[in-house]
């Protein structure tokens, strides 16, 4: 019976994780049964097609290249000196890694637009709307990417090593550049290739500040030929989606070939801290440091989303222009507003308890079945994960409507999309968790008399209960708001957060009040939520 049913999982896991792309490919490239050439010549040699994918590659690259720049003497900063306030300064480092990308895009239009922006009276000749400013965005969104993976393998290094080249003479800058650096490369290629592949999906910061640049990337590029409302739009924007996807996978591909090939044993069988390095009379300027950084990167984007959700007038800028109205105007008159945070809730509730039941229980199986099976299920879970969110929706929407499944334009066709995506964090939590759990105490209690539920109920839940709860609020967090699968997805009564913040952004909200409102919303409950996880997880997890 738990072979039916762990056969049953694999089965739904491949319907939602794996056949969708691949009906995907089906569909559009081929025509009466015949491989449909035209139709990819015609893709490839667009104008339009060159010119998005020529921009992504530019603008990801660009910006993985500044992550790096940004993230190498942070990581150093935080595991190897004794900088004051270590705890509060990697908090508020890390916490961008779970604001959605599109409401730091929000907040630079508000402080760099060239029309009425705050910083303007300063510094004037900023202009958000250009290729810097786009690749500036997208740094200061994605960095933490490489930042959290270069901290992890930093504090897992054996600190013997470093010691024993200090013994030997060798200065700070030499221990970094000869014996850190070389062992964290691994992990370093693979912080930079999650943040392209997370770049180059983004379609929140490529839209709001890309499109009025007139710099399309391959996201927006996407959308714009679904909007030619013809089916030679929509085979266009499906092959621009599978070469989207193409992509994401060789970077997958690469980063999981790197991580089995090239990755070293960073702990041996003692476990030890690194002495810190005493900064002395540095310390003033690398705290200095720390603190203008974060306040580029963290505190004026957030201080300008509650500045402009204040503000009765954008761009005027005098104590009597500030007040509640906006607040006012959004959560008592905006009749759209609690529908969407209602919906919003719902979504990200229930994505996270089904994640969360759904990743227990393909943890489990891992102990039932083969080696290959195994891994076959991990590749499928994986998947969706690294495939860029508008290519998940353009391929549950062709899904559903063949096999004639009334989810279009409903809530369950986002909440689908949202299992697909996030079911990887909620597998990778509580597959940890139970590899921690020795067997022998689950053959005990089944020795004593204990059946499968009893032994889940009384044992599996005090022990994972930090897990289940890691694993709810990581998939509830960028769940709430989540935006780039959401925008094709949803309808009219449909709306959520995301959505509802982007369309006042873009067409609904002139004064940019309103979508500051629910920007500065949707911050307040994803920080709130991050400190109830740490709380709840004693520190391991949150940020």
């Amino acid at each position: 019976m738990k072979k039916i049913a762990l056969y049953v999982l694999l089965l739904i896991l491949f319907a939602i994780c794996v056949y969708p792309f691949l009906f995907l490919g089906e569909s559009f490239s081929f025509e009466n049964g015949h491989f449909d050439w035209a139709i990819y010549k015609r893709a490839f040699t667009s104008p339009m097609t060159l010119r998005s994918f020529k921009n992504t590659i530019i603008v990801c690259g660009s910006a993985v290249f500044f992550s790096t720049f940004i993230s190498l003497p942070l990581a150093w900063l935080f595991t190897r000196t004794d900088i004051p306030l270590k705890g509060f300064w990697k908090t508020t480092f890390c916490l961008p890694y779970a604001i959605p990308p599109f409401l730091g895009a929000i907040a630079w239009i508000y402080l760099a637009n060239p029309s009425n922006g705050f910083l303007l009276t300063v510094f004037p000749w900023l202009n958000i709307y250009s290729m810097t400013g786009l690749i500036f965005v997208m740094t200061a969104s994605f960095y933490t990417y490489i930042l959290i993976n270069l901290m992890t393998a930093m504090e897992k290094i054996d600190p013997s090593l470093e010691e024993a080249a200090r013994i030997s003479g060798a200065g700070s800058f030499s221990v970094f550049y000869k014996i850190v650096l070389p062992l964290v490369t691994p992990s370093l290629i693979s912080g930079m290739l999650l943040a392209f592949l997370s770049a180059i999906a983004s379609f929140g910061v490529a839209a709001l500040i890309g499109n009025a640049a007139g710099i399309t990337l391959m996201t927006t590029q996407i959308v714009l030929f679904q909007k030619m409302a013809s089916y030679t739009g929509l085979k266009l924007s499906g092959i621009l989606s599978l070469s989207l996807l193409l992509l994401a996978l060789v970077v997958f591909i690469l980063d999981h070939y790197i991580g089995k090939r090239f990755r070293f044993s960073l702990v041996t069988g003692k476990v030890a801290r690194p002495s810190l390095i005493p900064l002395g009379k540095n310390k003033v300027w690398a705290s200095l440091f720390l603190f203008v950084l974060a306040f580029i990167l963290f505190a004026l984007p957030v201080g300008s989303i509650l500045y402009a959700a204040l503000s009765r007038v954008q761009g005027e800028h005098s104590f009597a222009n500030l007040g509640l109205q906006n607040f006012h105007m959004i959560f008592f008159k905006t009749d759209e507003t609690w529908r969407a945070i209602r919906n919003s809730f719902l979504l990200a509730f229930g994505a996270g308890i089904i994640c969360t039941f759904f990743g227990y229980f393909l943890s489990q199986s891992g102990k039932s079945v083969s080696r290959p099976v195994n891994k076959m299920k991990e590749v499928f879970i994986a998947i969706p994960y690294a495939v860029p969110g508008t290519v998940i929706s353009l391929a549950l929407i062709l899904t559903t409507l063949s096999w004639q499944i009334p989810l279009y334009n409903t809530l369950g066709i986002i909440l689908l999309a949202y299992l697909a995506k996030f079911l990887n964090f909620s597998y990778r939590i509580l597959n940890d968790g139970i590899a921690q759990v020795d067997q022998s105490l689950i053959d005990a209690a089944h020795v004593a008399g204990a059946g499968s539920f009893q032994v889940f109920w009384r044992i599996w839940i005090p022990i994972l209960r930090p897990f289940f709860m890691a694993s709810f609020f990581l998939v509830f967090m960028p769940a709430f708001s989540e935006l780039t699968m959401t925008v094709l997805l949803t309808g009219p009564g449909n709306e959520t957060i995301g959505t509802l913040i982007f369309q006042m952004q873009e067409y609904g909200d002139a004064s940019g009040g309103g979508a500051a409102v629910l920007a500065f919303f949707a911050l307040v409950v994803i920080a709130t939520m991050n400190l109830i996880l740490k709380f709840a997880t004693k520190g391991k997890y949150g940020l």
